[in-house]
């Protein structure tokens, strides 16, 4: 094969090229510092630099997004952490003020602090950060409280503000600013309006709605006419109650709703003397007699009797084994009797020469005699020592029953009287007003409800003086007033409770006029912060002490939903740094990654350029030797 100039130069010439361009391409890496200068120089390793490069570009992006949430939440930490201090500023002058020793010019001065203190609050409310209200929601350009004259409206939305602070991963940023304005408890609730019993009261509403456990259905009445069994199986509310002790057949005895009182009344007219009827169980103030023992006559120059009473059970009982036993002894014409005025038994020997009778304790240790005032010595007659008898007493019909307890009867009284337990009667929509605070009913008046911007006067005059009027009768006055609020018997069944039913909205229940009507029910006040405030700014105008003392409740409950509010930013201040920590190790080794692609081995590289420009300078070298140019070249 023929190798002519042109095949050679043109071997020469690229191989020349190859070697400038590898040289080129060396000094490349080591000016650069990277072993990838354009896709060509390595497809793969582009491929995953590219990835990583995006990859540290979004990482970028979520920093920045971190710093901004950092810097919201610490500023809506600042705004809530000074709202907290206001709230305790507040608390400490309600409580301050609520004690008698201040008077009403020191009150008023307090009406206007308060007043300054909410101002504060309302403008750390509506604090913005970077042009944007941070307690609207997403509503950033619409300020979140308008306050009015009647009280407070949150005007933005309840949604959240979040930011992408890793792949996938997203924080809220914003604090919604309806804990200022949410209700923190209920009015109404707990609050006990202490009804008294009422005749068609089902017994399932005693006792806290755990209603009476009537077990056998009877229990058994002792008075100084008898002991008497009461039936009431078939009772279903109060009138039967009463209805089966009067039905009972117990003389001068009546049962009814007490007075004032949330439970039964007994009341026993009869004289307080015993009868030959009474029980022993009521003698000696309920202690009753030891039945283990007997009653010893000893007659002086005759025979002595040891009478036995263990079968007794009546006062009439102990008569009659007294007397019956001493006869069948031949001890004649000497009889117990019960004294026509006193409580106590009386001896008489009728006999025309008197027996000398001791009268003493039959068996050792026991107090028979004793407990029927039968101790000493006669001749003729004797009278025995008081016996003091309880009026009537209520005991159960059979051990394990707790029919009496369950009615709050069981119990016993010297008195003629007997004022039952507090069977706790449920407030029901049925309770009559008239019942309520201990029988004192409601004050005839009016009292007012504000909700947010609406404004209501709900007079109860007419319910107040109407003894048929219901808690019924109230709640349909309350829930047809137009205000979106509702009334309704409060979670403990003891009286009523109010709500908003609009969110975002301050409410509060107000005295309409100088009574207490509010107070009697139980609703007055708010049940959120700002409308405490309001209440406490008027009360403290009032001069109203009670008024003061019932805001106390709420500004500790408010001050542990600031809190919780405050605890949750912290919570989301804690993630941004956590992410934060997190980003910035990813980055660095997203960094270790893409300088193992991209970066060059500088030692290397500089090792390389010199091999390459020795063969570059050899190539050159080489390639000046073979080309050498002749007069044929320039002719051809």
């Amino acid at each position: 094969m023929r190798v002519t100039n042109n095949m050679v130069i043109n071997t020469v010439s690229r191989n020349l090229a190859l070697s400038q361009a590898r040289l080129l391409s060396l000094q490349t890496m080591a000016s650069s510092g990277r072993r990838i200068n354009k896709p060509s120089d390595d497809p793969i390793g582009i491929t995953k630099d590219l990835g990583f490069r995006s990859t540290l570009s979004d990482i970028g992006q979520f920093r920045k997004n971190i710093s901004q949430a950092q810097s919201w939440l610490a500023f809506s930490d600042q705004s809530i952490g000074n709202i907290n201090e206001l709230i305790i500023n507040v608390k400490e002058l309600a409580v301050q003020l609520s004690n008698d020793t201040y008077d009403e010019n020191a009150r008023q001065g307090g009406a206007v602090q308060v007043r300054d203190i909410f101002n504060q609050i309302i403008g750390a409310a509506n604090s913005t950060f970077e042009g944007n209200y941070i307690f609207s929601g997403t509503r950033t350009n619409l300020q979140p409280f308008q306050v009015s004259s009647f009280g407070v409206v949150y005007q933005g939305d309840y949604s959240t503000i979040s930011l992408e602070t890793e792949s996938s991963s997203y924080l809220g940023i914003n604090t919604v600013g309806t804990f200022l304005t949410d209700a923190v408890r209920t009015l109404g609730d707990g609050v006990d309006l202490s009804p008294i019993l009422q005749d068609n009261l089902w017994l399932d509403y005693l006792n806290g709605g755990n209603g009476v456990n009537l077990g056998a259905g009877q229990f058994i009445i002792r008075t100084l006419n008898g002991e008497f069994t009461v039936d009431v199986s078939a009772a279903r509310n109060v009138q039967n109650i009463t209805d089966s002790i009067n039905a009972a057949g117990i003389p001068n005895f009546t049962a009814s709703i007490g007075d004032a009182i949330a439970g039964f009344r007994l009341e026993d007219a009869s004289a307080r003397q015993i009868t030959v009827n009474s029980p022993l169980a009521l003698l000696n103030d309920g202690l009753g007699v030891d039945l283990g023992g007997t009653i010893r006559f000893d007659v002086i120059a005759g025979p002595t009797v040891d009478v036995d009473i263990s079968a007794a059970v009546t006062v009439g009982d102990v008569i009659n084994e007294i007397n019956a036993q001493l006869a069948a002894a031949g001890i004649n014409n000497v009889t117990a009797s019960i004294h026509p005025d006193k409580n106590v038994l009386v001896i008489t020997d009728s006999n025309a020469a008197p027996y000398n009778i001791g009268i003493s304790e039959g068996t050792p240790g026991t107090s028979t005699a004793e407990n029927l005032g039968l101790l000493g010595e006669m001749v003729g007659y004797f009278e025995g020592s008081e016996l003091n008898p309880l009026q009537f007493e209520v005991i159960e019909s059979a051990p394990g029953q707790e029919t009496a307890k369950s009615l709050g009867l069981l119990g016993s009284t010297a008195l003629h009287v007997f004022d039952g337990d507090d069977v706790n009667p449920q407030v029901a929509y049925f309770t009559r007003l008239s019942t309520l605070n201990n029988g004192n009913g409601i004050s005839a008046g009016a009292f007012r409800i504000i909700n947010g911007n609406d404004d209501k006067i709900i007079d109860l005059t007419e319910l107040a003086n109407d003894p048929a009027a219901t808690v019924m009768d109230v709640i349909k006055k309350i829930n047809s007033s137009g205000i979106n609020v509702e009334a309704r018997i409060n979670d403990q069944e003891t009286g009523l409770s109010l709500f908003s039913k609009v969110d975002g909205r301050s409410l509060m229940v107000v005295e309409a006029d100088e009574g207490r009507l509010a107070k009697d029910l139980g609703i007055f006040g708010s049940p959120d912060l700002l409308g405490t405030m309001m209440v406490l700014e008027a009360s403290l105008e009032r001069n109203d002490t009670e008024e003061i003392g019932l805001s106390l409740g709420t500004f500790d409950l408010a001050l542990s939903r600031v809190l919780l509010e405050r605890a949750e930013v912290g919570a989301r201040s804690n993630r941004a740094d956590i992410s934060s920590y997190r980003l910035l190790s990813f980055e660095n080794q997203v960094t270790d990654r893409l300088s193992e692609v991209e970066d060059a081995d500088l030692a290397r590289v500089i090792t390389d350029i010199a091999s390459a420009e020795a063969a570059y300078q050899a190539a050159l070298f080489s390639a000046a030797k073979m080309i050498q140019p002749s007069l044929l070249n320039f002719l051809s």
